[in-house]
């Protein structure tokens, strides 16, 4: 399953809870004020070795570098959504 991350994990539980719910075959998407998450190293450390994608285009946007995770653009979330069917969206 493909899940979508929105808020930021400072503001949010949205991402913790993706996390106790995530299985092995899982992968796990960063956008929006998520992607603060790819910066912090909190964060960093937590999501290390998971699945994960973080939106180039978001990173950019808040002027940020992510220090774990793949970057993706538009065309690529379209693929794994493609590939995953429909996400489990969490927070908005």
């Amino acid at each position: 399953m493909l899940h979508l991350i929105l808020n930021s994990p400072f503001q949010s539980q949205a991402l913790a809870e993706a996390l106790s719910y995530l299985q092995p075959e899982d992968e796990l998407v960063l956008m929006q004020d998520a992607v603060i998450a790819a910066a912090a190293p909190k964060w960093c450390e937590r999501l290390a070795g998971i699945p994960l994608y973080v939106m180039q285009d978001d990173l950019q946007a808040r002027g940020l570098h992510h220090g774990v995770g793949i970057a993706l653009d538009m065309a690529g979330l379209v693929a794994l959504i493609a590939k995953n069917g429909s996400p489990r969206t969490w927070g908005g």
